[in-house]
């Protein structure tokens, strides 16, 4: 299998309904008055790990993914520039979920962007306004029942026999709470 980096990044698109871009619009704005600036793609990276770290799925393997455009809302198409590994993950968890990048998020958005905010706008070192705010959003924040400090994913294929009539590969994502650990650390997981 083909050697993935966290250092290269792949482009794509993924399709969100109408309103989810805009909570998506409203929650940049929210980090902007507060003193980060994050782009579309940053604010992205962040919600998939935050998505793939609560994901607790035990079921079996889906045959197929889910349709996930339906007809009845306003889809807009949004650029995605990701790196190799966070995509590699994400794929991974939808072949065993069944649902597409796309859709995943979609729920990010919905389920974990005011998470995201509260975490940010917690640490900020601003004067005035800005401290007062960062202690009403450390507040919040503290009183989440997982609140989650910085973390790393880590993923590794291995194909183990690729012969006529049998294919055995195994996929790991291994997620790492600990940032204190260096690169050569992590490339031994």
């Amino acid at each position: 299998m083909k050697a993935i980096s966290p250092f290269k990044n792949l482009k794509t698109s993924v399709s969100l309904p109408a309103a989810t871009y805009r909570q998506l619009k409203a929650g940049r704005l929210l980090l902007k008055k507060g003193g980060v600036f994050f782009s579309d793609d940053e604010i992205y990276r962040r919600l998939f790990k935050l998505y793939l770290l609560f994901w607790r799925g035990k079921g079996r393997k889906t045959n197929s993914l889910r349709r996930y455009n339906a007809k009845r809302k306003t889809y807009e198409i949004r650029p995605l520039y990701i790196n190799q590994v966070l995509y590699a993950s994400l794929w991974q968890r939808a072949l065993h979920s069944g649902e597409s990048v796309s859709r995943m998020l979609d729920v990010a958005i919905r389920l974990y962007l005011s998470r995201l905010i509260e975490s940010m706008l917690s640490g900020t070192k601003g004067r005035g306004l800005q401290r007062r705010n960062a202690e009403y959003w450390a507040r919040r924040f503290q009183k989440r029942k997982e609140p989650h400090g910085q973390f790393f994913i880590n993923y590794r294929c291995k194909t183990v026999r690729n012969r006529t009539g049998e294919l055995n590969y195994i996929q790991k994502m291994t997620i790492i709470e600990n940032p204190t650990r260096t690169i050569e650390k992590l490339r031994r997981i």
